[in-house]
C-alpha cells in the first residue's frame, strides 16, 4: 500500500486542514506524530498537502494525523450510529440479533479519560450509559485491553481505518465515522455477552462418535433418529443446523486426537433469545 499523503497537521497545538494555512514554512505547522516541522506543498498539479521539512519523512504522520481527525469529528458530533447487536454460534445456527444499527443521541463525550487501567480514545454517553469508541489506524486493541475492557464490561466499538489506501474526503470520513459502516463493530458489547453466557447456561456438552464416514452424537434430546431405543443425530444432517445447536467443536480436554462435542439446548428447549427470557420470566415467577 502507498504511503498517504498528509492533509491535516498541528498548529498551536490545533489540528487544522491544508486549504486553511500558508504555503511552505509559512504554514507554521508540525507533524502530529513526531512534531516536526512541516511544508505546505500547495501546487496545482499534484495534490495539496503536507511534507516534512527535512528528509527523512516520518513514518506515522499521515496516520497519526487521520486519528486524530477521527477523534475531532466524533467528538464534535451530536449524533452516532451504533452497528447492529447480536449473539453469534459456533455452528451453522444464524446470528440471534438483539438490535439493529440505529442512530442514537450523543449527550456528552470524553477523550482519552482512564476508567480503571483503560484509556479508550473515545467515551460516549448517551443517557445514563456509556461506551467506548477505539479508532484503529495502525495499532489494534491488544488482548491485554481487550480484556480489561471485558472484565470492566463496558461495552466497546472498533472503527478500522487500516485498509484505506486512497484519499478521503472529510464528508466521506465523516459518513464513515458516525452513520453505519462496514468499518464499525463491537469488539466487545455487554449485551451480547449475557444472552452469550445464558445460551451457554442452557446447553449441555454431547460427545460425538466416529460411525464409518459419519459423525453420530452419542444422543440426540429432542429424537431426531433412534437406534434400538436410543436416540441420537447424524451430526452433518441433523445437527449443525439446528435451532439449538449452539456449537460444535474440537474437544481440547480429550486425550483422543480430533475428538468433537456438540453444545445442544435441546433438552432445555431454548433456540432464540425470547426463549431465555420466557425462561428467565418463569425462574423468577417460582419464587
Amino acid at each position: 500500500m502507498h504511503r498517504q499523503k498528509m492533509t491535516y497537521a498541528l498548529k498551536d497545538g490545533e489540528l487544522i486542514d491544508i486549504s486553511s494555512v500558508d504555503r511552505g514554512l509559512k504554514c507554521g505547522c508540525v507533524c502530529p506524530s513526531c512534531n516536526q516541522p512541516l511544508i505546505a506543498k500547495k501546487g496545482e498539479k499534484m495534490v495539496q498537502h503536507f511534507a516534512h521539512k527535512s528528509t527523512d519523512e516520518c513514518e506515522y504522520g499521515y496516520e497519526t494525523s487521520l486519528h486524530l481527525l477521527a477523534k475531532e469529528i466524533i467528538s464534535k458530533s451530536k449524533k452516532f450510529t451504533i452497528p447492529s447487536v447480536y449473539v453469534e454460534f459456533h455452528s451453522y445456527k444464524e446470528k440471534e440479533y438483539i438490535s439493529q444499527s440505529k442512530e442514537i443521541t450523543v449527550d456528552r463525550i470524553e477523550l482519552e479519560k482512564s476508567f480503571g487501567g483503560i484509556i479508550p480514545d473515545i467515551v460516549i454517553y448517551c443517557g445514563e450509559k456509556k461506551f467506548f469508541v477505539e479508532i484503529f489506524v495502525t495499532h489494534k486493541i491488544d488482548e491485554e485491553k481487550l480484556n480489561k475492557i471485558k472484565s470492566a464490561g463496558i461495552s466497546t466499538i472498533e472503527i478500522d481505518l487500516s485498509k484505506m489506501d486512497r484519499e478521503i474526503t472529510d464528508n466521506e470520513l465523516s459518513e464513515m465515522l458516525l452513520k453505519d459502516s462496514k468499518e464499525k463493530r463491537w469488539i466487545y458489547n455487554a449485551v451480547s455477552e449475557y444472552y452469550q453466557k445464558q445460551f451457554l447456561r442452557y446447553a449441555e456438552k454431547i460427545p460425538t462418535v466416529e460411525h464409518g464416514l459419519a459423525t453420530h452424537s452419542s444422543y440426540c434430546p429432542i429424537g431426531q433418529r433412534v437406534w434400538r431405543g436410543k436416540t441420537y443425530a447424524n451430526v452433518m444432517d441433523d445437527c449443525i443446523y439446528c435451532p439449538f445447536c449452539i456449537s460444535y467443536e474440537e474437544d481440547e480436554e480429550s486425550d483422543e486426537p480430533y475428538t468433537y462435542y456438540l453444545l445442544c439446548t435441546g433438552k432445555s428447549g431454548i433456540s432464540s433469545i425470547d426463549d431465555i427470557k420466557n425462561m428467565r420470566n418463569r425462574e423468577k415467577n417460582k419464587y
